[in-house]
């Protein structure tokens, strides 16, 4: 039997929300993408754990390579995906801490052709509560 009943002490328990980063890159997006190279396309927020990253292709273009970190050029969040096979790829590197936050650089090589595909980063802000709670029976 536990000590003490702490199932509904402060905010412990209120659910959480799972965010996303989504770079979009397309025929339309990727103007701001004219070279190979790393771009800061977000800034994660303090207080949170990276719980997946990946690539989602829509429209294939080249075998374009693209990676997330965050240092330039870095792989800390996103590996191994790329732009030429549709639907999902990437490795994602392993659940980490943005700390007091951190920025987010996307690298990626310039194709030929230009695919439509959209980059995801999924993480926890475990301080933010939606203010609601799982019922639960005592």
């Amino acid at each position: 039997m536990a000590f003490t009943d702490l199932t509904r002490i402060d905010n412990f328990h209120q659910k959480k929300g799972i965010c996303e980063t989504v770079i979009r890159v397309g025929s339309e997006e990727y103007k701001e993408f004219t070279a190979a190279g790393n771009y800061l396309v977000a800034n994660l927020p303090p207080r949170a754990v990276i719980i997946d990253a990946y690539v989602h292709t829509f429209v294939a273009s080249d075998a374009l390579g693209v990676t997330v970190g965050t240092t330039e050029g870095g792989t800390e969040i996103l590996s191994a995906a790329t732009s030429g096979t549709l639907g999902k790829t990437g490795t994602f590197t392993g659940q980490s801490h943005t700390d007091t936050g951190v920025p987010m650089y996307m690298t990626i090589a310039a194709p030929a052709t230009i695919g439509d595909f959209v980059v995801v980063v999924e993480y926890l802000e475990y301080t933010k509560n939606t203010g609601e709670y799982t019922k639960i029976n005592r």
